[in-house]
């Protein structure tokens, strides 16, 4: 069966608009530390507090989803989204309201990427839902090097208020299109109700989870502090990371997307686990190797890490706990995400930069251990 057909190309376009908006804030590090003149805990923090508030949202998200529906909280997410971004159209210091509007943010997110997400395994033929998931991933990361591209370019020429009126324009856009995108609903009869606890509990998941969460450690090192790290360093463009990464995550989730699906996700998520180790220890070189080659790095590792793992968590659910799945999965990346922008943002003040890059680097050895000895067996 055709994976590209016209609704998932829909999908697809609606996950591209809405993305640009959300990415736009990839480079909020640089407007924090440029326009508000935040050190490196203010900046970890926010973004923290934004990953802890979507971790917090996942299981009600998760468990809503599958009972009912992926469409309607795709629309709910881009409006709250497109409410909080407005935020940003009258903040001009760190203070209560930027907080406020961080935390919104991070309750949008999975109520729109879970829907999303959800309904690209819905949509697809179940031997190609790791292809479904990797295509659906390239097209968001995709957005992770424009959104910031274009911000950087539109802050300079126009001002952040203009960058930051046009994300609420775009999300409002994406809500509008959810309602031509038709789903197949998974109604889950009330006695065979599965609860987020009971799904996390199941033989292998746990260990899944937990090094889901140390490669969301690892890559909130270099996510939210390679932009400081970078102005530190005299470099001026650092959007330049984000294009990089996204251009070769895109590249492999597209190309050789379906790779994981013929040789097997977790013999996939293994070998590339190895590579996402080096990606963090080359920002310490930073200088050296500049922000091409290092954000090149970390989406190859991630562009195909990802996605192979996130259908290894998947096959842990049945069809009508796929939303769970999906909330775990990222739930658990996230928690790993806010515990390392928060922790290593002190840590980078007590110490330097590229100390908290060895640290995640060790990090994500561990995972690599915890990962080869699991015996999990889930392609």
């Amino acid at each position: 069966m055709p994976l590209l057909t016209p609704q998932f190309a829909l999908l697809l376009v609606t996950t591209a608009i809405v993305g640009l908006s959300f990415s736009t804030y990839f480079l909020l590090p640089k407007f924090l530390a440029v326009e508000l003149a935040a050190d490196a805990a203010t900046i970890g923090s926010l973004s923290a507090v934004s990953l802890l508030a979507s971790v917090m949202c996942m299981p009600f998200a998760g468990v809503q989803i599958d009972r009912h529906g992926r469409r309607l909280f795709v629309c709910l997410g881009a409006l709250l989204f497109a409410g909080a971004s407005a935020g940003f159209l009258v903040i001009d210091r760190v203070g209560p309201l930027l907080w406020a509007v961080r935390l919104l943010q991070g309750l949008a997110w999975p109520l729109f990427y879970l829907a999303l997400s959800t309904l690209a395994t819905d949509i697809a033929p179940r031997a190609r839902m790791g292809q479904a998931i990797g295509v659906f991933g390239a097209i968001m990361i995709s957005t992770n090097a424009l959104g910031p591209a274009l911000a950087e370019w539109g802050a300079r020429l126009f001002g952040w208020q203009a960058v930051f009126g046009t994300t609420v324009g775009a999300a409002l856009l994406a809500a509008m299109l959810t309602w031509f995108l038709r789903e197949e609903h998974h109604p889950q009869p009330r006695h065979e109700t599965t609860s987020m606890l009971d799904l996390v509990r199941r033989p292998g998941l746990k260990r899944v989870l937990l090094v889901t969460a140390m490669v969301g450690w690892t890559f909130s090192s270099m996510f939210t502090f390679h932009q400081p790290w970078a102005l530190a360093c005299g470099f001026e463009q650092v959007s330049i990371f984000l294009v990089a990464f996204a251009a070769c995550a895109m590249v492999v989730r597209i190309g050789v997307g379906g790779i994981a699906d013929r040789l097997g996700r977790m013999r996939v998520a293994q070998a590339t686990l190895l590579l996402y180790i080096a990606a963090p220890l080359s920002l310490i070189w930073l200088p050296t190797f500049g922000l091409l080659l290092t954000g090149g790095l970390l989406g190859i590792a991630h562009g195909m890490f990802f996605p192979a793992f996130n259908a290894v968590a998947v096959e842990f659910a049945r069809g009508n706990e796929r939303g769970k799945a999906m909330a775990a999965y990222n739930g658990a990346f996230n928690i790993g995400f806010a515990a390392g922008s928060y922790l290593l943002g002190y840590l980078a003040i007590a110490t330097s930069f590229p100390t908290i890059f060895l640290i995640s680097a060790v990090m994500c050895a561990v995972a690599f251990v915890l990962l080869v000895s699991s015996g999990t067996t889930h392609d």
